[in-house]
């Protein structure tokens, strides 16, 4: 049994839960499971493992709001460190790091960056060297990561831009913008889901569709799926396969053994293709089935599930691209629970086995918990872009971001949002400037061949509180129109 100790000289700055989100984690970013405990103001996080690795740990960054940010290589000591100084450490090393990856790839970097690492530099030495007196270093950390995230914020935009502007013509004729449908759009919402995306999302929900087994209610997908070819818009079905308890039929719980789920899956995934093939573009086989669920079916049972569900839809439907999609694509949720494959291992297994998947999909709620992923900063979601594209296939991102906190009675999943995500609090307008700065950096990227808003309405059921577009009276959020408008900019020359 391995630990690490870090001293938190402010520790009345945590949000709540920030000690059991914190983990440990190897160099590929993969966490350790951990058990963490804070005592005043020391944190102790034991693992299994004695190696070098990185903290990761939710930070109050004054200006800015919760960041998950992550140290530098750290090895086990009998002195503890000192956490806000190793944040910073972290911080800049991986501005540093990113910037000279993108300038050695030949990127022109922004007049102002320079001086800005300069400033991060020297706020991070003032810290570094003023440890002896833990509270007073705590100022110069947080200033060095204020200002290295800064010079983050403005190096991946301007990446973003300039790759956007050489890749503009062959990305935007290919490029999928879907967004998840909940019902058919009304007659005012109708043309705003159409000026925003290109593919429309229609989930089936298996309760719905075989509320009683064996028989089945085609009504409200046949309606969706009529009214997107009325309108010309591509149709992915799915995901067809996704364990969360709302989703489940009751009947599936009267006996959970894992052979009669298995059959009663298969039934089910037969019953969908075979009345919607030929209609649909894309298959979603199956969503979050790297996470336990409600049904508490083992890493391997999970596994063969939807490795014999894509058998069996490929068996019916031969020419159709399918997907499977993975949630919390970090991996946060592993060093609270006893896994033994990491989302990106689990995905890797299915693309080995080749069933012959066209894509690969992550999940990435930002700003929930539990159930959801932390925010991170820019860098760190280019980095771990970067890390799924080394599976040779073509990523599909499902989003979803918040427009407010507090209680949201239509909300379906366990996840909420994360206090004090937002300094000065969670609005329509910060979950605009998420998207502002997240799809540029998407669209970006070459593996990423499809960006899915993965909740559209906030006045019907969904999954993550205040995370649609429109909200719980049915108008337009802000974030509607810049989803728009980046859209547009991609197809314009």
């Amino acid at each position: 049994m391995g630990q690490m100790r870090f001293v938190i000289p402010q520790p009345q700055r945590l949000v709540a839960a920030a000690t059991e989100q914190a983990y440990l984690a190897g160099p590929e970013g993969s966490p350790w499971e951990c058990a963490n405990n804070l005592a005043g103001n020391l944190l102790t996080i034991q693992r299994e493992t004695r190696e070098s690795g990185y903290v990761y740990f939710p930070w109050n960054v004054p200006g800015r709001g919760i960041v998950m940010l992550s140290s530098g290589s750290l090895m086990e000591r009998p002195r503890a460190y000192h956490l806000p100084v190793e944040l910073a450490r972290g911080t800049l090393n991986r501005l540093r790091n990113q910037w000279s990856a993108w300038q050695g790839a030949g990127m022109v970097a922004p007049p102002q960056l320079d001086s800005l690492v300069q400033q991060a530099g020297r706020a991070f030495a003032r810290a570094a060297t003023g440890q002896a007196q833990p509270v007073a270093a705590c100022a110069p950390a947080d200033e060095a990561i204020r200002i290295a995230l800064d010079a983050i914020d403005i190096l991946t935009a301007e990446y973003a831009r300039q790759v956007l502007s050489l890749r503009r013509p062959q990305a935007a004729p290919g490029l999928i913008l879907a967004g998840r449908m909940q019902a058919i759009p009304s007659a005012e919402l109708g043309p705003q889901f159409l000026s925003a995306f290109n593919t429309a999302l229609v989930a089936p929900q298996w309760h719905e569709v075989e509320p009683n087994l064996g028989k089945f209610q085609w009504d409200s997908l046949d309606a969706q799926a009529t009214w997107c070819r009325e309108n010309d818009l591509r149709l992915c079905l799915g995901p067809l396969l996704q364990f969360d308890r709302h989703l489940l039929p009751d009947w599936l719980f009267l006996d959970d053994d894992f052979e009669e789920v298995q059959l009663s899956v298969l039934q089910y995934l037969d019953a969908v293709v075979k009345r919607y093939r030929g209609k649909v573009q894309l298959w979603h086989v199956a969503a979050r089935m790297n996470l336990p669920g409600a049904l508490k079916f083992t890493e391997e049972q999970r596994l063969r599930l939807v490795v014999e569900g894509v058998d069996r839809i490929r068996a019916q439907d031969a020419r159709t691209p399918m997907i499977v999609s993975f949630d919390q694509p970090w991996g946060e949720y592993i060093a609270r629970e006893d896994q033994e494959l990491t989302p990106l291992h689990f995905a890797d297994t299915l693309i080995r086995g080749e069933l012959g998947l066209a894509g690969i999909g992550i999940e990435m709620n930002l700003g929930y918990f539990p159930g959801g992923t932390q925010p991170r900063d820019p860098a760190e979601v280019s980095r771990q872009l970067d890390r799924w594209s080394q599976l040779g296939v073509p990523l599909v991102v499902f989003l979803t971001v918040p427009s407010a906190g507090g209680a949201d009675s239509l909300a379906q999943h366990r996840g909420r949002v994360i206090p004090e995500l937002i300094a000065g609090g969670v609005t329509a307008q910060s979950q605009q400037a998420t998207i502002d700065w997240l799809l540029p950096l998407l669209m970006a990227k070459p593996s990423v061949q499809a960006i899915v808003w993965n909740q559209w309405r906030d006045d019907l059921p969904h999954d993550f509180p205040h995370g649609g577009l429109i909200d719980a009276k049915g108008s337009a959020k802000p974030g509607l129109q810049t989803w728009v408008e980046r859209r547009g900019q991609l197809a314009s020359p």
